[in-house]
């Protein structure tokens, strides 16, 4: 079986990429986090499902009445940890090429990396990553959004995919533009390897 396509999912405040603060999130969008759950799940073959490789930060700030994350294969990564199976839905691995292996007879059919900063710009820099799922995110007040913690995303480097392409990719049937929910704006968005 060949190797599943691999996609960083992530929201981040603009201009710099901001991901976190102390953390956690700075925002609680609802819209945002419902796509995200939608197009992590959505498989194309119904036979298949997805992976979601997050570090153990990560995986810990998920409410325990939520984890794992249900109907996709949840890799925790930590240079703690053993690689090891821990159950049908959750597997532990010490590196991003470990959980890439111990996913490969897992009947995966797309892989989801979600977090946090360390892991993401860890599978950037490894060039493993054949897609960007990117919200952009503006603060529509006047106030600075502290954050502490920031995407290494350097757009130079991708492609921005057109809004059909970004459908067809997410299997969503429409995308809205400028989504306003509490005092944030923002757009979906893909980006493919140049």
């Amino acid at each position: 079986m060949s190797q599943p396509v691999v996609t960083i999912i992530v929201a981040a405040l603009k201009p710099l990429y901001g991901i976190g603060y102390k953390g956690s999130l700075p925002w609680r969008l609802r819209k945002e986090m419902a796509y995200f759950r939608r197009v992590t799940t959505r498989t194309v073959d119904p036979s298949l499902r997805n992976a979601v490789i997050m570090g153990r930060k990560t995986w810990e700030s998920i409410p325990s009445k939520f984890r794992p994350l249900p109907n996709r294969l949840n890799v925790i990564l930590s240079r703690s940890f053993e690689n090891k199976i821990i159950d049908d839905d959750v597997l532990h691995a010490k590196s991003v090429q470990d959980s890439l292996r111990l996913i490969k007879d897992k009947n995966i059919e797309r892989v989801y990396v979600i977090g946090g900063a360390e892991i993401y710009n860890e599978f950037i820099k490894s060039g493993l990553v054949d897609n960007v799922l990117l919200t952009e995110i503006e603060n529509t007040e006047e106030e600075q959004l502290e954050m502490d913690t920031f995407l290494k995303f350097d757009a130079d480097q991708w492609i921005k995919s057109s809004k059909s392409d970004l459908i067809e990719f997410t299997g969503e049937e429409a995308i809205d533009d400028d989504i306003q929910e509490n005092k944030f704006s923002y757009n979906y968005t893909l980006w493919s390897k140049q």
